[in-house]
């Protein structure tokens, strides 16, 4: 019996066996290192809390750094030790601790960090959303490494840097925190102030070129990296932002640099899949005490071993003051807080311009383009945007604030995306720029092959009444009518409320689109040449590639042949009263310009600065000699000849716009682009 006794006994002994109900705990403030006592001395990341909250309690904890301490009221502060290692430990012995109860518990890591210059300046403070390990890879010293890698440090399962489709890796390298409480408490500090000193100033002064370095401290969100290794210089920096978005999909910023925070989560994770805590309640708070990279004038080792302007007091006090603000709303809400999560929607994206394309083949890069591909590949639109109201995903370039979609084929598709993207509140659209850019079929009176058109006139093809043309009167040159108008000729004038049938640019800015990019050199191919050589009597046609101003017709039907092509110009000049002159055939922009004309009702967009561009992969109509039949089932068998071709100039004259756009914002931000400026 004795061999069952002693064990018991020995349990009964631990400073953690109690009969008592557990402690609930409202909130956990994790501090990561103390200098040497933890009140009365040079502070580290738990002096404040201790001499400046009310923790009066205080417990043994032998299986962690210190003693715990905690208020009456529910907050808890604790301290991991330094490193990933004693993070893991720690926070799995506290969470499993029998004397509390963790299951509503919010937990607040906040301490300091080394920052990139490229984001922030000292004292600045970031709430992260992601963060990702840095020790967990392969490493070659950088002397021994091919010429053309940019360091030596490589992905688990990967044979060179940036490659993550090879191979093995662990569940502990990414960690996505809750969008919405992140959001939520960036709200409630965003304005707080955080201290700058005349040492802090000196020290950023010497980062010249690097503007955020230079400015005064602020709160932000920004992304942590999390790494034993205490990473300086510019090439390890690089590595840093380079690594934060490779592992998740491009949608991390790395911010802040620090030894911790992926030993505290991956144990918080342990410890909410065996039901102890809730993964959706914590929060990482880094203050900026040191740069992860050395200033222009000097060499890395000097970043290493340099002193903290000011011992890095102020970015100590930063995550003090910032942190039980927090902690202290936390508390004093906690009626609600206790059983909902605080919420707040992920600040708006200011979006300078929108790319819209119809399709897209396969994936967004790496295989058979379509017109997405190019935007995303070269632009870069880098960032991947869940988008699951919508035919695909967004893809988005946050330096630039232009947003790429893909609307899905036809007016419905298009417009239902349109209004999903009009309405999505994680976006500010109300001074962006909108750029239509596709392939199209082209009238060869008008346009050659992989030729680009900038439109006016936006006539719709599908709102009319239809005869097949068997059955028309002899007098009739079309089986098509206009709605409210079933008889040929079709009546004029229009009715005041053409109800979507036709759609008009600013003239002026369409004008200056085509000034700035007329001269753009487009691809010219064999195949295209050969095809554009059988349109006898089509000097247009015939010509090799190049920029002009036509307009288009949207229609649901991919329609084809020569007495079409002759409807599709007599219907575009009905519409426009004259005015304008069909050139490019697609299926998409009047639905596109039915949401956002409902959507500037709104104050949303502004329709004013739109454009489309379309480029001529194919012909509307048969060259001389064939029937439209026959040509039709020609292109499905063989293919677009100028497919390619009507991709890469949709890119390359569609880009030379958005960067002209976005690369003076501070004037076109307010005033349309004009061709008479």
């Amino acid at each position: 019996m004795l061999k069952f006794i002693i064990p018991l006994l020995f349990l009964s002994a631990t400073p953690f066996a109690s009969a008592e109900e557990p402690i609930p705990v409202k909130v956990v403030a994790l501090a990561m290192f103390e200098m040497g006592e933890v009140t009365g001395d040079r502070p580290g990341e738990l002096q404040f809390w201790v001499e400046r909250e009310d923790l009066s309690n205080v417990y043994d904890f032998p299986l962690g750094q210190t003693e715990l301490r905690m208020s009456d009221d529910g907050l808890m502060v604790a301290l991991t030790g330094g490193g990933v290692t004693h993070a893991a430990t720690t926070i799995t012995a506290l969470g499993m601790d029998p004397r509390f109860d963790f299951s509503d518990t919010y937990w607040i890591i906040a301490g300091i960090a080394g920052a990139d210059p490229n984001d922030v300046s000292l004292g600045s403070a970031a709430w992260a959303k992601w963060v990702v390990d840095g020790d967990l890879l392969y490493e070659i010293d950088a002397r021994e490494i091919p010429e053309d890698w940019p360091y030596g440090l490589i992905p688990l399962g990967g044979y060179e840097p940036n490659q993550l489709d090879t191979g093995w890796t662990v569940d502990n390298i990414v960690f996505k925190l809750n969008d919405g409480l992140v959001n939520w408490a960036y709200d409630l500090t965003k304005d707080m102030a955080v201290g700058q000193t005349k040492a802090m100033i000196e020290f950023n002064a010497l980062f010249e070129g690097y503007p955020n370095a230079l400015s005064k401290p602020s709160v932000i969100i920004g992304d942590s990296l999390s790494s034993s290794t205490y990473i300086h210089g510019k090439h390890l920096n690089q590595w840093a932002n380079d690594w934060m978005k490779l592992h998740t999909d491009g949608e991390a910023e790395f911010v802040m640099t620090n030894m911790e925070d992926t030993g505290t989560l991956t144990a918080l994770r342990r410890l909410d899949d065996a039901g102890y805590v809730d993964n959706d309640r914590i929060l990482i708070l880094r203050t900026a005490s040191n740069y992860s990279m050395q200033p222009p004038s000097k060499e890395a080792t000097w970043s290493a071993t340099a002193d903290y302007p000011d011992d890095g007091l102020p970015a100590l006090e930063a995550a003090y003051k910032l942190g039980s603000h927090v902690a202290h709303t936390i508390i004093e809400g906690w009626d609600t807080y206790k059983n909902r999560i605080p919420q707040a929607p992920e600040p708006k994206k200011k979006v300078k311009a929108v790319v819209v394309t119809m399709f897209e083949i396969g994936e967004d890069s790496g295989d058979k383009p379509a017109e997405f591909q190019n935007w995303v590949e070269r632009y870069p639109l880098d960032k991947k945007i869940d988008f699951p109201h919508g035919y695909r995903d967004l893809r988005y370039n946050e330096e630039d604030g232009v947003l790429g979609i893909v609307t899905g084929i036809g007016t419905a598709r298009a417009a239902a995306s349109i209004m999903a993207l009009g309405m999505d509140p994680r976006f500010d659209l109300s001074e962006a720029y909108w750029l239509v850019a596709g392939i199209a079929g082209v009238d060869p009176n008008d346009m050659s092959l992989g030729s680009a058109a900038w439109a006016e006139w936006l006539i719709d093809g599908d709102l009319s009444h239809e005869i097949d043309p068997r059955e028309i009167p002899e007098d009739w040159k079309y089986g098509y009518t206009p709605l409210r108008s079933p008889e040929y000729p079709w009546k004029t004038p229009l009715p005041a409320d053409n109800e979507g049938a036709a759609y008009r640019l600013k003239p002026d800015f369409v004008e200056w689109a085509y000034q700035l990019t007329k001269d753009v050199k487009i691809q010219d191919t064999e195949a295209m040449k050969a095809l554009r050589s059988r349109y006898k009597g089509f000097p247009n046609a015939q010509k090799p590639p190049f920029v002009l101003k036509g307009d288009q017709l949207a229609a649901m039907t991919f329609w084809h042949g020569e007495l079409m092509n002759d409807w599709a110009n007599d219907w575009v000049d009905y519409w426009s009263e004259g005015q304008g002159e069909f050139v490019t055939s697609a299926m998409e922009e009047t639905g596109t310009m039915q949401s956002l004309t409902f959507l500037k009702k709104a104050g949303k967009v502004d329709t004013d600065r739109v454009l489309v561009l379309r480029t001529a992969s194919n012909f509307s109509m048969p060259y001389p000699g064939i029937g439209a039949a026959e040509n039709l089932s020609g292109e499905k068998k063989g293919g677009y000849s100028a497919f390619i071709p009507s991709l890469e100039a949709a890119y390359d004259v569609g880009s030379k716009v958005i960067r002209e756009i976005v690369g003076n914002w501070e004037t076109y931000q307010s005033s349309l682009p004009s061709s008479e400026k």
